[in-house]
């Protein structure tokens, strides 16, 4: 299994002299497009209405449900990154830390997989870019493969935690409704100003 990946990994990854423009492309894929995430799941709770907020919501304790299973993964796995054996070439610094499995794509299908039950279009687009994301940081060399299905696979559970588990429908109504009325009191003067929707 770890021949396969590390071979995946050395198929994908950056050669010893690859274009500057797609080392600067695959930098702002891997390190910069997720703070897009934020903005999408911003934009989606000021102007998107209910189901749309409905989204954000399962999105969001997703993602941190999520990065909190890479955190306890992390404490008992160890598997080094690419340029700690080393492996490949590193056109990114990264701290030489676990490398399974990537936060980056965990954050991205995490959000994409919260998004499905209600915008399923803009799902389907964040999970392609999780693709994006994952391959860029395999092709600059701070992560293998398999660190990225691992993200995924993670990003799958945490969904179906929060989806099927964690509460029951009428309970994530009544936090949505919670978190609405606190947002139209801190909003209050936009919201009347129509700069966002109520």
């Amino acid at each position: 299994m770890e021949a396969l990946n590390r071979s995946l990994f050395l198929w994908l990854n950056a050669g010893d002299h690859p274009p500057q423009l797609l080392i600067d492309l695959a930098t702002f894929v891997a390190q910069w497009l997720v703070g897009g995430l934020g903005v999408l799941l911003l934009a989606l709770w000021l102007w998107g209405g209910r189901t749309s907020r409905a989204a954000v919501l399962v999105a969001v304790q997703t993602v941190a449900l999520g990065m909190a299973c890479n955190l306890v993964i992390g404490q008992f796995f160890m598997h080094p990154r690419p340029f700690m054996i080393p492996l490949g070439h590193t056109y990114l610094a990264h701290a030489p830390e676990t490398s399974f499995p990537s936060d980056h794509a965990v954050v991205f299908f995490a959000v994409g997989l919260g998004l499905c039950l209600y915008r399923r279009a803009l799902a389907a687009v964040v999970m392609a870019l999780g693709v994006a994301v994952g391959t860029a940081r395999v092709y600059l060399g701070v992560h293998f493969p398999f660190d990225i299905v691992g993200s995924l696979l993670v990003a799958i559970a945490s969904y179906w935690v929060v989806a099927a588990l964690m509460y029951p429908a009428a309970f994530q109504a009544q936090l949505l409704t919670g978190l609405e009325v606190v947002y139209r009191r801190l909003f209050e003067p936009a919201i009347k100003r129509g700069w966002v929707q109520a």
